[in-house]
C-alpha cells in the first residue's frame, strides 16, 4: 500500500506517502488511494489535525501518470486523480502540516504549497519538474499563485530548476524550517498544539481561511485538466 496511515493519539493521525522507487513516485492508482484515505479522513470525528510525510526521508518525487494515452478523455481520467486528492485535502475540516524531507517535486511540490502548514528540513529541496518533461504544471497553477507571486511561479515552472527550503520559505510555499530529519517531530508538535483548540473553531477557521485565499478553485482545475487533456493526447496520438 502507498498510502499509510497511523493514529498517534490525541486526535492527530499521520498520513505517510510511502510510493514507488527511492524516489517515492506516486502512480495515478497511488493518488486514488490517497485521495480516498483523506475522504476517510474527513468522517473521522476524532481527529482533530493530520500530518503528511514521506518514507524514508523522501517526501516525494512527484507523480508519474499513465503512458501512451491517445485520447483525451483518457488522459483527463488519469489527471483527475490529482483533481481527487486536492478536492479531498481542501474538503478537510482540520488542519494538515506537512512533514517535508529530502525531495518535493512536481505533486509533492504542489502538496506542500496547499497544505495549510509546512514544516521542512533544511536540507529538503522542491521543484516543479514538468516542463522539462514537456508537461505543462496547470493543475499547480490553479493554486501557488495564493502563495508566491507570479513572475517567480513562472520562472520556477519554465526552467524547472531545484530550489532550497530557503528559497522555498522566502517564496511563501513553507511556514518553518528545521533541522534534517527532525520534520516530523516539529509537525507532529504543531498538530498537537491545533488538535487542542475547539474543532468547531478551528474548522471554521480553516475553511473561512482557504476560502479567503481561493487556495482551491475547481472550475480552474477542472480547465486545467482539460486544457493539457487535449495537449497531451494530440501529442501522444502524434507519436
Amino acid at each position: 500500500m502507498a498510502i499509510e496511515i497511523s493514529a498517534q493519539g490525541k486526535g492527530v493521525s499521520v498520513v505517510t506517502l510511502a510510493g514507488q522507487d527511492a524516489g517515492n513516485f506516486l502512480y495515478t492508482r497511488d493518488l486514488l488511494d490517497l485521495a480516498e484515505t483523506l475522504t476517510k479522513c474527513a468522517s473521522d470525528k476524532d481527529l482533530r489535525a493530520l500530518v503528511i510525510t514521506g518514507r524514508n526521508n523522501m517526501f516525494c518525487g512527484g507523480r508519474i501518470g499513465a503512458k501512451g494515452l491517445t485520447k483525451a478523455s483518457e488522459v483527463a481520467e488519469d489527471l483527475n486523480a490529482i483533481l481527487k486528492v486536492n478536492a479531498a485535502l481542501n474538503a478537510l475540516s482540520v488542519p494538515v502540516i506537512a512533514a517535508v524531507e529530502g525531495k518535493a517535486f512536481g505533486f509533492g511540490f504542489g502538496m506542500t504549497a496547499q497544505v495549510d502548514y509546512a514544516v521542512a528540513a533544511e536540507n529538503a529541496v522542491f521543484s516543479l519538474p514538468e516542463m522539462s518533461h514537456g508537461l505543462p504544471p496547470l493543475i499547480v497553477f490553479t493554486y501557488l499563485f495564493r502563495f508566491v507571486p507570479y513572475k517567480r511561479a513562472f520562472e520556477l515552472a519554465v526552467t524547472s530548476r531545484e530550489i532550497s527550503a530557503k528559497e522555498a520559505s522566502d517564496a511563501g510555499i513553507l511556514t518553518e524550517i528545521v533541522a534534517a530529519g527532525a520534520t516530523l517531530k516539529r509537525a507532529l508538535e504543531v498538530a498537537n498544539q491545533m488538535a487542542a483548540f475547539d474543532p468547531k473553531a478551528m474548522g471554521l477557521l480553516r475553511k473561512f481561511g482557504r476560502e479567503s485565499a481561493e487556495v482551491h478553485s475547481r472550475h480552474m482545475s477542472e480547465h486545467a485538466v482539460a486544457l493539457m487533456s487535449v495537449m497531451l493526447a494530440e501529442r501522444n496520438a502524434a507519436h
